[in-house]
């Protein structure tokens, strides 16, 4: 019902035209609009960055392997099946705008493995990819938090074994932001935004952490 919703007031469907030439003040107007999307799923802060503010940097990937994530080589969203980080870079830099957004849940919540919170981060990352497509954006692409394995209730990866069966959620699953090689931290403080470094052993002090997304628009 709020999905419904949420498409009668944001969704527009309009022509597309070469991105080099999109109209300068109707993609502000969009930008803006994707903000208070992203703010009605529930975000509790979305801005639009420009290129200059999209921070990548060798050194995260790095981190997947040291020490090693579980999940990495586990799931196809995950490297080392993310592309490298040059191919990755060189994508980045065609991208002028998009939208950094963060949703703040409390610590309990995060750090229970059974909890919906990883999954519908996904889900929100696509419904405002899609606003950005069907406005004519079409090489919009979002990137979303932690491994989409999440959205299997961490089952094996269906694409990595059995590729024929293709994947469970192919519109929904989607590389990390960190698996692109984005410094998300980096990132976040840039936007002014307030986190820690959190893992299993997160100090009970710290009553709230975030979950970090990003759609590049155009």
């Amino acid at each position: 019902m709020l999905e419904e919703k949420l498409k009668q007031k944001f969704l527009r469907c309009r022509p597309a035209t070469h991105l080099d030439q999109a109209d300068e003040s109707q993609l502000k107007k969009d930008l803006n609009r994707y903000v208070r999307l992203a703010k009605a799923l529930s975000a509790d802060d979305a801005v639009v960055v420009d290129r200059a503010d999209l921070l990548m940097d060798l050194r995260v990937t790095l981190k997947c392997r040291v020490p090693l994530c579980r999940y990495y080589d586990t799931c196809s969203n995950c490297p080392p099946h993310t592309g490298s980080f040059d191919e990755n870079q060189a994508v980045v830099k065609k991208y002028k705008k998009g939208i950094l957004l963060r949703w703040a849940f409390p610590r309990e919540e995060m750090l229970d493995p059974s909890s919906n919170i990883r999954r519908s981060v996904f889900e929100y990352i696509s419904i405002i990819e899609s606003a950005a497509f069907y406005d004519g954006y079409y090489l919009a692409c979002g990137f979303a938090t932690g491994s989409c394995r999440h959205l299997c209730n961490n089952k094996e990866c269906r694409l990595l074994q059995q590729p024929e069966l293709g994947c469970r959620y192919p519109l929904l699953a989607r590389p990390s932001m960190e698996a692109m090689g984005f410094d998300v931290y980096g990132m976040a403080a840039k936007a002014g935004w307030e986190i820690f470094p959190a893992g299993k052993d997160c100090p009970e002090q710290i009553h709230s952490l975030n979950r970090i997304g990003l759609v590049l628009i155009n």
